[in-house]
Formats: C-alpha cells, structure tokens, sequence
C-alpha cells in the first residue's frame, strides 16, 4: 500500500524580507493571530518600503481585518514557506484600497520535505492513447510533489505500468484553474471495500500509488503550492 507519508518540517530558522524575494503581485495568507481558529484569507502584495511598511490588497471578506489589528502572513515560495507577524496600520477605502501593515522584524522559514502528502479530492482523467475522448474518470484521493493516490473502480494495470493522467488544481496566484497533463508509474494496486455515502452498496475500490514523471517546471510550483496550502490551512 502506499501509505501517505508522516508530515514533516525541517527545523525553523530566522530570515531577512531581503530572503524571500518577494515580487509585487505575488499571492499571501494573511489571518489573524488573535483568534483561537482563525480564518485563512487571501491577499496580494502590492507594494513595500524596505524597514517601514507593506501594502496588501483588502481581501474580499472586507470585515477580514480591521485597524489595529495582528496578523500573521504566510508566503509560499519553491519548497519553502515563510511566517511572519505583523500589525494592521491603517485600513485605506480612498481612493484606493488597501492595508497598510507593520514591516516585519522577524520572519520564520519552515523547509518541507518533497514526501509530505496532503488529503485530496481530485478528479482525473486516466487516458487512453491519443484520443481525447478515450479516457477513464478518477479520483485522486491524496497527493505529495512526487505522486498520489489514484482511487478507482477497476484496476488500471499492475506495478511498473505506465499511464497519462490530466487532473486541475486551483493556481492561487494567478487565482485561476490550471490543467495538468502527466506520465505517471503504478507503484502500487491495492484492492478494497468502499461504500454509498449512505452505506447502502458496498463495492470493490482499487488504491494506485502513483508516481509522477514530467510535470512542467511551472506546473510544479502550483503543485508544491497547493500541497503546502493545503497542508498550512489544516493546521490552523
């Protein structure tokens, strides 16, 4: 069985905002710290002055973050995130809108390993040849930077096959659906009892681990994004 693996973080270490290398227009997480469960938004960076300040887009929820207030933020770049806390300044509705927060003094890199696997409910396309039309439906039902696990009704080959797949992830910083096209290699097939959502009928599922060949270099950011996405919103 391919079992997901343990999640894991490689050992924080402090970091200069120099470090990070962060792009006007790039996607952060931004919730606040003075909150047992806090919610997750969304926002873009805008603009920075360099030991003064940031400016974030207001999320859409515009009662998400109000003066005076602490956040944390978090920044997804290759196979790193970075944390920080900072302070809602001012909230800017004229004549344009914006946050205008505290310039960190202390931000936290976290390393995470290629394996970590996150929950997933992902269709996908098991192609069949070169015909477009030729294709089988599936779920992926977990996934990591390397593979996943693939959940069917009939098997699709044995360890050591190959096969294309096609699934769509949610590109956060371009806020769109990407689609991806990958070979991938049957790693594992193991077969076992599934059930209705209602418990009515019971049948056969049969769990692919899989590993994943060619994934364009661009399409592996949005991957490992939304692996850690995934993964930081479940431990919040």
């Amino acid at each position: 069985m391919n079992k997901p693996a343990a999640i894991v973080m490689t050992k924080k270490s402090s970091i200069d905002f120099e470090d990070m290398n962060l792009q006007v227009g790039v996607r952060l997480q931004i919730m606040s710290s003075q909150s047992a469960t806090p919610a997750v938004h969304y926002t873009t960076l805008i603009g920075f002055v360099p030991g003064e300040y940031l400016l974030l887009k207001i999320p859409q929820e515009s009662s998400a973050m109000s003066e005076g207030e602490n956040v944390i933020i978090r920044v997804f770049s290759g196979v790193s995130v970075f944390t920080f806390s900072s302070k809602v300044e001012s909230v800017v509705t004229a004549p344009r809108a914006f946050l205008l927060l505290a310039f960190p003094s202390s931000i936290q890199k976290v390393g995470l390993r290629k394996a970590v696997r996150v929950k997933a409910n992902l269709p996908v396309k098991i192609k069949n040849g070169p015909d477009p039309q030729n294709f089988k439906m599936a779920t992926l039902s977990d996934i990591s930077l390397s593979g996943a696990l693939v959940s069917t009704a009939r098997p699709l080959g044995t360890s050591g096959d190959l096969i294309d797949i096609e699934f769509t992830l949610r590109d956060q910083a371009s806020d769109r659906d990407v689609t991806i096209n990958t070979t991938a290699s049957i790693r594992s097939v193991q077969q076992s009892a599934g059930s209705t959502a209602d418990g009515a009928t019971f049948h056969t599922v049969y769990s692919h681990g899989i590993n994943f060949h060619d994934i364009q270099a661009a399409n592996q950011v949005i991957l490992q994004n939304f692996v850690y996405e995934t993964l930081l919103v479940h431990r919040t």
